[in-house]
């Protein structure tokens, strides 16, 4: 087994955990399997690679002669990934640092024309959620950041402390769909001018008294600060920017008779995969592997929470048909 990390992977210091640690559980790996039937000699591409919970399963499945490449902006994920295969995968593999965005340019230098599969899983990491360092955690002290690479870029405290308060508003409204979203916006901005906003710890607690006032005794389904949570998430790492370039990339990235699986978790991101491909299917580009999303059994549920909303879907290029768009 050959790996091909990119060599401006640098400090990175995550241990890698036992490839059966209860915080590292891939969602529906089965379903994944079923419907992107992985073969000897195949050659896949995990755009979300993370720790390599799916990818461990699929490459089990390549042989010598299949290759592996897998994708991540997360450079600890990525070395945990590496260190979780060695001994355990006999296919070729290539771990790349990178986006959706950089997912062509990427397997372009590595000479491959196009996947027999291909995988995204649109979740956040049980080790980025858990670590509270990270700031994704509702109850962390750990200063906002929320960014999946850590190198560069705007954190969340740099959205939460300098955008103005419309725009603010907005990006709670249109990135999480939160009712809320104006009056959150002002208590921020009061809060911020008193003493700034640094944590998510302090983030969540004026949102629920936001939410106090609003809800008027009502209990909460989800935490108060779920959907303001995944609005900042959502707006730092451009995630709704990078899954259209992937869905337009598609086609290309695909060998004809390829097969495609995303895995959402909300509904912005799922509207985005369900519209796109119908409009594809229209044109002829890709085919449609069923009508509905896969979910999760009852089972997998009980045993793994964070599986509850998670969305599978999948496409096939067809064997013949228009030119793709590169």
């Amino acid at each position: 087994m050959s790996f091909g990390m990119d060599h401006d992977r640098q400090g990175t210091t995550m241990a890698p955990p036992p490839p059966d640690s209860p915080t590292h559980r891939p969602v529906m790996v089965a379903e994944v399997l079923d419907l992107l039937h992985p073969g000897r000699g195949d050659r896949v591409l995990d755009l979300t690679i993370g720790t390599g919970g799916h990818a461990l399963a699929i490459g089990r499945r390549l042989g010598e002669d299949g290759l592996l490449v897998g994708i991540d902006a997360d450079r600890d994920a990525l070395a945990v990934a590496e260190s979780r295969f060695a001994g355990q995968l006999s296919c070729r593999v290539h771990l790349l640092h990178g986006r959706f965005s950089d997912a062509s340019r990427l397997t372009a230098d590595l000479g491959i024309a196009g996947f027999h599969a291909v995988l995204a899983d649109l979740g956040v990491g049980s080790h980025q959620l858990d670590d509270p360092a990270r700031g994704f955690s509702f109850e962390s002290d750990a200063r906002l950041d929320m960014r999946f690479d850590t190198s560069g870029g705007p954190t969340a405290w740099d959205v939460i402390n300098r955008t103005p308060e419309r725009e603010l508003a907005d990006i709670f409204y249109h990135c999480g769909e939160e009712r809320y979203s104006r009056q959150i916006a002002a208590a921020l901005l009061r809060a911020r001018e008193q003493q700034g906003v640094n944590t998510p710890a302090q983030l969540s607690e004026i949102v629920k008294r936001v939410y106090a006032r609003r809800s008027r005794g009502r209990t909460w389904r989800i935490h108060p600060a779920t959907r303001v949570m995944m609005a900042l998430r959502i707006y730092v790492n451009r995630e709704l920017e990078e899954l259209e370039q992937l869905l337009a990339a598609l086609p290309s990235l695909l060998a004809p008779g390829g097969r495609a699986a995303i895995l959402t978790y909300h509904s912005l991101e799922a509207r985005m995969v369900k519209h796109t491909w119908r409009e594809q299917q229209r044109e002829g580009t890709l085919e449609l592997l069923a009508r509905k999303a896969v979910k999760p059994s009852e089972q997998e549920v009980e045993t793994n929470p964070r599986a509850r909303s998670a969305q599978l879907r999948g496409v096939r290029r067809p064997e013949e048909g228009p030119p793709c768009k590169s």
